[in-house]
């Protein structure tokens, strides 16, 4: 009797939290969702929504105070919302009213202007406050005409109606700090060009493919991109497509907006950045369906260079610049000549990134300015022993910023594979007539041009200062670019201090790591090959060994390292710098090439004494000179 007791007890107790939730559901209050809400831009001169929830089937009115209210009816759910007309920009706030019943809320401090939508990963995530340049605005009087909305680093299984933790703040130091720098510095220059109120959105997320940030439905609906979507095997985003949509686009497509820059692809090269185009289209034509604005702008951040394998992040950049060739109101900003620090995915100077963004909405949206796109590829003539490239967007004239021309490359037909070409690095002449001639010594009968088609830095931009675009003549994706020129090696003995390590030389077959299988594959910069190497055990549980170099002669000293975190802070503060594109990868007895290793170096004066840092990467640090003399610390 008892148990039966207990049990009519806890079902009326599980009845009553449920009719409980059920009343709470049914007596919904009059209240907005924080993409409606105080300090927030309207876009000037549109219809724009204010919508907010209620009690099922009331009476809503809402009064600008700026022109004449308007009635709706809640459905079913308690959602309502209505079409107000706004005025021309203007510093002069506005209020309204929305009324239901008995209940009033007053939303106040709304100005009228431009409002755009900053997205993607974490690149645009990067807040104001990590970069060199724009962190210094903090410190300045705050522009009270920008207006930040951000959504956070949130996702959700199912589309979400707001995004509770979110509001729209007057510009501020505190808030301003953790905004995207990008987002930032693109407003900050529309508002000044236009002299109107800006409104920015930020609704990016560090980490996240495209997959993620497109409806489900549409997802579901595109083979191709459910494809991609399942073969995702990220720890945190596998089988999450839709998640970053459903949490930080759905709650505010009611939002009426001038445009969305995107930052985002570094995710995609790992997965299969050859159709990151189509699902980078289809994103922004839903977009474009979801806000109803089917002329959106959508400009678009290319990847700086970084450290992916070989063309993968240059597939991907492709992809970029052809999406925004065939969409109309789409543009992309080159950045090959914006990597900070070299492997670096982040780069710290967001300020011309944002410049170039802003200079695309002046020009191509707000038709302020013709100049806005690089200069790109547009035809190749073959003349004997050199292809001669002709390009588009050029104003006056093409310029090399540095004393010599670097990032080009040029193929002719491998002999042995009438399927592949082979590149070698190439000469490049900037001609009067703006084109460009590209040769390489030995090559007769080339076919083919590579200019920054893998992750090389370029320096040929147009005389007003944008980079020239990354492209390729061909359409070969079996054919590997060669890797970009890096400096001859400096060839100064060291003394290396330390302890567990063991001297081995950089060749193909060379054990990589004293208690590991895994041998130097035939991927390495050549500019090395013979240099002694001091390597050390691979662990796990301890953090890298440590020691100390003291270098004999002026030059450089060089470590093997991979591209962590930990290094690019070391590069940061202990004056290190990575060579670029100076790959070595181990091979596996089963012959599969794995951990790409960079080679980072210091320069040094003869008798400069530079400490080894100790990381956590268990893959470890190793020492390369072209002589080491090993000194075993005992203690």
């Amino acid at each position: 009797m008892m148990k039966i007791s207990r049990f009519i007890a806890i079902a009326i107790a599980i009845f009553a939290i449920i009719f409980g939730l059920s009343a709470q559901n049914t007596e919904r209050t009059l209240s907005l969702p924080t993409a409606v809400g105080d300090n927030m831009v309207l876009q000037q001169n549109a219809e724009v929504n204010i919508w907010g929830f209620s009690k099922p089937k009331a009476k809503i009115t809402v009064k600008p105070d700026w022109g004449a209210a308007v009635q709706t009816k809640a459905d079913a759910e308690g959602n309502w919302c209505v079409k107000v007309k706004t005025l021309a920009a203007s510093y002069d706030p506005h209020s309204v009213a929305i009324s239901s019943s008995k209940e009033e809320i007053t939303v106040s401090n709304i100005l009228f202007g431009e409002v755009w939508l900053c997205s993607g990963q974490s690149n645009m995530e990067f807040s104001v406050k990590k970069t060199i340049d724009l962190k210094k605005d903090l410190r300045k009087e705050m522009n009270t005409a920008i207006r930040l909305y951000c959504t956070g680093r949130i996702s959700a299984e199912t589309p979400q109606n707001d995004i509770p933790n979110a509001k729209w703040v007057v510009c501020n130091a505190k808030d301003l700090a953790e905004f995207s720098a990008v987002g930032y510095g693109f407003g900050k220059e529309l508002q000044e060009e236009l002299n109107v109120p800006i409104g920015l959105i930020d609704a990016s997320y560090g980490g996240t493919y495209i997959e993620g940030w497109l409806k489900s439905d549409v997802i579901e609906n595109d083979a191709k991109i459910l494809s991609d979507a399942r073969a995702i095997k990220h720890k945190v985003w596998a089988g999450k497509y839709s998640h970053l949509y459903n949490a930080n686009i759905y709650p505010i497509i009611n939002t009426t907006i001038a445009g969305t820059i995107w930052y985002q692809g570094c995710a995609n090269v790992g997965t299969r950045p050859r159709t990151y185009g189509h699902s980078l289209e289809v994103l922004i034509n839903s977009w474009r369906e979801e806000f109803r604005n089917h002329e959106m702008p959508f400009y678009i951040v290319q990847l700086v260079p970084h450290t992916y394998a070989n063309i993968k992040g240059a597939q991907l950049r492709e992809c970029q610049a052809n999406v925004a060739r065939r969409v109309n109101h789409c543009e992309v900003v080159i950045t090959n000549d914006q990597q900070d620090i070299p492997g670096d995915i982040h780069p710290r100077y967001k300020g011309e990134i944002a410049h170039r963004l802003a200079a695309c909405a002046l020009g191509e949206h707000y038709g302020k300015g013709s100049d806005f796109r690089s200069p790109a590829y547009e035809s190749k003539t073959v003349e004997g022993d050199k292809i001669r490239i002709k390009l588009s967007n050029v104003p006056s004239k093409i310029v090399c910023t540095e004393s010599e021309v670097v990032g080009f490359q040029i193929g002719e037909q491998d002999k042995n594979n009438d399927k592949h070409i082979v590149f070698h690095l190439a000469k490049a002449e900037i001609c009067p007539d703006n084109t460009i001639l590209v040769s390489a010594e030995g090559v007769t009968a080339p076919i083919e041009v590579r200019y920054c088609f893998n992750e090389g830095i370029g320096n040929v931009a147009s005389a007003e200062g944008l980079p020239l675009a990354p492209f390729r003549t061909d359409k070969n994706n079996s054919s590997m670019s060669v890797n970009p020129k890096i400096e001859p090696a400096s060839e100064i003995s060291i003394t290396f201090k330390g302890k567990g390590y063991t001297k081995s030389t950089l060749k193909e077959g060379s054990h990589m790591w004293p208690n590991l299988k895994q041998k130097v594959s035939d991927v390495y910069p050549r500019e090395f090959e013979g240099f002694e190497m001091m390597t050390a055990p691979s662990d796990k549980k301890n953090p890298t060994l440590g020691g100390q170099i003291i270098a004999h002669g002026d030059g450089r000293v060089y470590i093997l390292a991979r591209a962590g975190k930990e290094i690019l802070r070391a590069q940061m503060k202990k004056g290190w710098k990575l060579q670029t594109a100076a790959i070595v990868q181990a091979i596996t007895p089963e012959g599969r090439k794995i951990a790409n290793q960079y080679i980072i170096y210091h320069d040094v004066k003869d008798g400069d004494e530079i400490e080894i840092p100790k990381i956590k990467d268990h893959y470890s640090l190793f020492v390369l000179a072209k002589k080491i003399e090993y000194v075993e610390v005992t203690e």
